[in-house]
C-alpha cells in the first residue's frame, strides 16, 4: 500500500514537472517575441513619413510679376524608427475654372523660407532633408515653375487645386534589409485653396504675398501607404 502511494506521488510530480516545463517554454516564447517587436520597432522599422500642410499658404510672385511663386509651409513626419530621405518635392497647380489657360503646371521645390520682400535678399536654395527617426521637419518651402513660367497660372481671383509629392531617397540595388527598412512613399498630398482677390500692385512693385486658403480653414495631411 506504501508503495502505490509513493507510485502515486511519483505520477502527479512528473505531472507537475511537466507543465512546469511548458510554462517556462512558453514564457520564454513570448518574451522572445516581445524582444524581438521591440527591436523592430526601435532598430528595423522602415521610416513612415507623412505630410502636413496648413489651411492658408501664400501666393507670390518673382522676377517683375511675370514669375508664379508658391510659398507653402510643410512639416514632414516620420513615424517610423529609420531616417527617411526626401530628395525634391514636386507640386502641381490646376486652375479649377473652365476654359482657364493654362490649366495646369508643374513647379518644384526651389527654395527654403518666406518669400523675401527684397529683390537682393539672398536666397536659400531647397536642398534634401533627412528626417530620423520619431522626429519631425518643418520649413516654408518655395515653388517655382519647372518649364516655361508664362503664362501665369494665377491670374485672377478663384479655386486652385494642389497636389504635392516627395521624392525619398532609395538604393538602386536594394538589398533584402534594404527592403525592409526602405521608407514607405507618403500618398501624395491633394487639396484646394482660394484666392479671393488679385493685386498686381501688390504682387509686382511690393513683392508682396496674397493668403490662399482653404474653404473649411482645416489643415491637411498625407499619410504613408
Amino acid at each position: 500500500m506504501t508503495g502505490s502511494d509513493d507510485g502515486g506521488f511519483g505520477t502527479v510530480g512528473e505531472a507537475a514537472g511537466h507543465g512546469g516545463g511548458w510554462l517556462a517554454t512558453a514564457i520564454s516564447a513570448v518574451a522572445f517575441m516581445f524582444s524581438g517587436v521591440s527591436f523592430y520597432m526601435s532598430a528595423l522599422q522602415q521610416a513612415d513619413l507623412a505630410v502636413y500642410v496648413p489651411p492658408v499658404l501664400q501666393y507670390a510672385r518673382d522676377s517683375g510679376g511675370e514669375v508664379d511663386v508658391f510659398a507653402i509651409p510643410v512639416t514632414i513626419a516620420n513615424n517610423g524608427a529609420n531616417t527617411g530621405a526626401v530628395l525634391a518635392m514636386e507640386l502641381v497647380v490646376e486652375n479649377r475654372k473652365a476654359g482657364a489657360d493654362p490649366s495646369r503646371k508643374t513647379f518644384y521645390a526651389a527654395f527654403v523660407g518666406e518669400h523675401p520682400r527684397e529683390a537682393e535678399a539672398v536666397h536659400k536654395a531647397f536642398a534634401p532633408i533627412a528626417v530620423p527617426g520619431r522626429a519631425t521637419f518643418s520649413e516654408t518651402i518655395r515653388f517655382f515653375p519647372r518649364d516655361n513660367p508664362l503664362p501665369k497660372i494665377v491670374q485672377e481671383a478663384g479655386e486652385y487645386k494642389f497636389t504635392l509629392s516627395l521624392v525619398l531617397a532609395a538604393p538602386s540595388e536594394p538589398s533584402w534589409l534594404d527592403r525592409v527598412t526602405a521608407p514607405s512613399t507618403p500618398s501624395p498630398l491633394v487639396f484646394e485653396r482660394t484666392v479671393p482677390y488679385i493685386s498686381e500692385q501688390h504682387l509686382a512693385f511690393r513683392r508682396g504675398t496674397m493668403a490662399m486658403h482653404a474653404k473649411d480653414w482645416k489643415p491637411t495631411v498625407s499619410g504613408g501607404r
